[in-house]
C-alpha cells in the first residue's frame, strides 16, 4: 500500500488561505488580498508540511567544509526536496514583494508558512532585502542577484559574550576604500550560515566603544574571487526549526559594505529585527492554528467512552479557549505588520508613528509566542499519548513554536524595549486613546465589555507604574496592554466585517484575561460554533 500523508494528517488538503475565516475577516478589515496566497495556502497543506516534516526527521541540512580539489566551501548540503520549497515559495514572491514595498505580502505568507525553520529562512532572506533596498549605496547588483536569482540572507548580529546585549560585540571593522574589513570570531547564533549568499552584520567601527559604535554591513558570503568571504565553525543541533541550519560565523579579515552611516547603525540593525520580530508573532500565530485545526478535525473523529470526544464538555472547553488564543495573537500581529509597513519609509530619528509600530510588535511577539507555546502544547494533549509520537505533526508544531520566544529577544526584552518605549514616548497613552476610540465604534454590549477591561487595565497599570519597580513588572506592563489591544481589535474586526464568532471569541477572551473566569451560566455549547468553520466540507 502506498503511503499517504493524510494517514496522519487530517489537515492535508485545507487551504490555509481561502478557509481561514479569522484571517479573511483582518485581510478585509485592513484591506489587503492577494489571489497569490490562495495557491500559497493550498501548496502548504497538500505538499509544503509532507516535505519539511521529512525533511526534519531525515534529511537535516549537513556543513562542507572542502571540496575533493581541497577548496574551502564552507557551504551548508541541503536535499533537492528543501533547495525546492524555498525556491518555490520565493517564485511565489515571499520575498520579492519586499522590493516592491508590500510587506504586506511577505507578513501574511509568514503566517501562511509559518513553520519556523522554513520560514526562518525567508524571514531572514527578506529582512537582507529590506535592509539593502533602504541603506545602501552602490550595491544594486546585489539587489538584484535577490530578486532574479534566488540569493539568499542571513543576519549575523549575536555574540557569544553579548547575546541580546549588541554593545557588548567586539566585532571590528575598519575602512578599506570603498569597503570594509570585519574580523570577529564569535557570531554565535548564525542561522542562514551555508545557505546564505550574503548577511546583514552588526561590527564595531574602528573600535568604538558601546551600544552606539555598532554599524551595520552587508557582508557577501563570497569574496570577489570566489574563495569564501567568512568561515563556518559548526552546525548547532536544535529542539526545533531543524530545516534552517544555524552555525557559529567566524569573520576573517571579511569584506563588507556599511549600510546608512556610522551614527544610525544600531537604529537600523533594530529596524531589521523589526521584520524578524513581527514574522515571529505571525509565524507563532500560524503554527498554532495549524495545530489547532488538525486538533479540532482529530476531535470530531476520535472516540472515546462511547461518544466523539469533541461531545466531552472538557474538550470543548478547551478548544474554545485554544480558539480565542490564536484568534488574539492573529489579529494582534497583523495589526503590527500593518502598522510597520505605513512606517517603513522612515529613518532615524523616527517618528510616533514608527513607535506605535514597535510596540504593537514587542506586544505581538510576545503575547503570539506565549500563546503558540501553549496551544501547540496542548493540542498534543488533544492528541493523547499519539501527539507525543515523532509519527505525527502535531510534535513537531510544538517543538518549532518554541523558539518564537526567543528569537530576535527573548521575552524579557521585549517587555524591557516596550517600557522605554512606555516611559520615553508615553506610548501607553496613545494606546489607550486608540482603545478609547475603539469603543465608540462598537456595539453597546462589545462597548461594555472592552470598557470594563480598559477600567481592569488601567487600575493595574497604575499600580505598576507607581510602584517604583516598573522593572519588575515589565512583562506585566506589556501583557496588559497586549491582551487589552488584541481585544479591542477582535470586538472591532468582528464589528466592521460581521465576523460574529470573532466577537464570542474575544468575550471567551475577556473572561480568560480580565475576569480569569467563565460566568457560571455560560452556553459552553453555543460558543462551540467558533470552531465549526474549521470542519472539512
Amino acid at each position: 500500500m502506498k503511503f499517504d500523508f493524510s494517514n496522519i494528517f487530517l489537515s492535508r488538503g485545507v487551504n490555509y488561505f481561502n478557509d481561514d475565516k479569522t484571517l479573511h475577516s483582518i485581510m478585509k478589515y485592513l484591506n489587503y488580498h492577494d489571489d497569490a496566497l490562495a495557491d500559497m495556502g493550498l501548496y502548504i497543506s497538500s505538499e509544503m508540511i509532507e516535505d519539511s516534516m521529512f525533511i526534519d526527521h531525515y534529511a537535516k541540512p549537513v556543513l562542507k567544509t572542502w571540496g575533493i580539489l581541497d577548496n574551502e566551501i564552507e557551504g551548508v548540503w541541503i536535499s533537492r526536496d528543501h533547495k525546492n520549497i524555498i525556491e518555490r515559495l520565493l517564485d511565489m514572491g515571499v520575498v520579492s514583494r519586499i522590493l516592491d514595498k508590500d510587506l504586506m505580502f511577505h507578513f501574511t505568507s509568514g503566517y501562511l508558512i509559518s513553520d519556523s525553520g522554513l520560514f526562518c529562512t525567508l524571514t531572514l532572506t527578506g529582512q537582507t532585502v529590506y535592509a539593502l533596498k533602504k541603506y545602501s549605496n552602490n550595491l544594486n547588483d546585489f539587489i538584484e542577484h535577490y530578486r532574479n536569482d534566488h540569493w539568499l540572507g542571513a543576519t549575523y548580529y549575536t555574540e557569544i559574550q553579548g547575546g541580546s546585549d549588541l554593545g557588548a560585540n567586539k566585532t571590528v571593522a575598519v575602512s578599506n576604500g570603498d569597503s570594509f574589513i570585519l574580523n570577529g570570531e564569535n557570531k554565535y547564533f548564525a542561522s542562514d550560515a551555508g545557505l546564505a549568499d550574503g548577511a546583514i552584520v552588526t561590527a564595531r567601527l574602528n573600535n568604538k566603544p558601546g551600544v552606539k559604535g555598532i554599524s551595520v554591513f552587508f557582508v557577501p558570503a563570497l569574496k570577489p574571487d570566489g574563495s569564501p568571504n567568512y568561515n563556518i565553525r559548526r552546525l548547532k543541533d536544535k529542539l526545533g526549526t531543524i530545516l534552517v541550519p544555524t552555525g557559529e560565523v567566524i569573520l576573517n579579515n571579511s569584506i563588507g559594505y556599511m549600510l546608512g552611516n556610522d551614527n544610525n547603525g544600531i537604529y537600523i540593525a533594530l529596524e531589521i529585527l523589526e521584520i524578524s520580530r513581527i514574522d515571529d508573532a505571525l509565524a507563532a500565530a500560524g503554527i498554532a492554528r495549524k495545530a489547532l485545526w488538525e486538533s479540532y478535525l482529530y476531535s470530531l473523529e476520535r472516540h472515546a467512552f462511547g461518544k466523539a470526544i469533541i461531545k466531552h464538555p472538557l474538550i470543548i472547553r478547551d478548544l474554545i479557549e485554544m480558539q480565542s488564543e490564536v484568534d488574539a495573537s492573529t489579529v494582534l500581529s497583523f495589526i503590527a505588520a500593518d502598522m510597520f509597513s505605513k512606517v517603513t519609509d522612515e529613518e532615524p530619528p523616527y517618528h510616533d508613528d514608527y513607535h506605535m509600530a514597535r510596540a504593537f510588535t514587542h506586544m505581538a511577539k510576545n503575547i503570539s509566542s506565549w500563546a503558540s507555546d501553549h496551544v501547540t502544547r496542548y493540542a498534543m494533549e488533544i492528541f493523547g499519548g499519539k501527539g507525543f509520537l515523532y509519527d505525527f505533526p502535531v510534535e513537531k508544531f510544538h517543538r518549532d513554536s518554541i523558539v518564537t520566544s526567543l528569537w530576535e529577544g527573548t521575552s524579557n526584552i521585549q517587555a524591557l524595549d516596550f517600557l522605554e518605549i512606555l516611559i520615553k514616548k508615553k506610548i501607553d497613552k496613545r494606546i489607550i486613546s486608540i482603545i478609547n476610540d475603539i469603543i465608540k465604534d462598537l456595539s453597546k454590549e462589545n462597548a461594555d465589555i472592552l470598557s470594563s477591561a480598559l477600567r481592569r487595565s488601567l487600575e493595574n497599570l497604575e499600580s505598576m507604574l507607581s510602584s517604583g519597580k516598573t522593572e519588575y513588572f515589565a512583562k506585566d506592563i506589556l501583557n496588559t496592554l497586549g491582551h487589552l489591544s488584541a481585544l479591542a481589535f477582535m470586538l472591532l474586526i468582528s464589528e466592521k466585517t460581521g465576523n460574529m464568532e470573532l466577537s464570542i471569541s474575544g468575550k471567551i477572551y475577556y473572561y480568560r484575561h480580565f475576569l480569569n473566569s467563565f460566568p457560571y451560566d455560560f452556553d459552553f455549547n453555543s460558543a462551540s460554533r467558533i470552531l465549526h468553520w474549521m470542519k472539512r466540507i
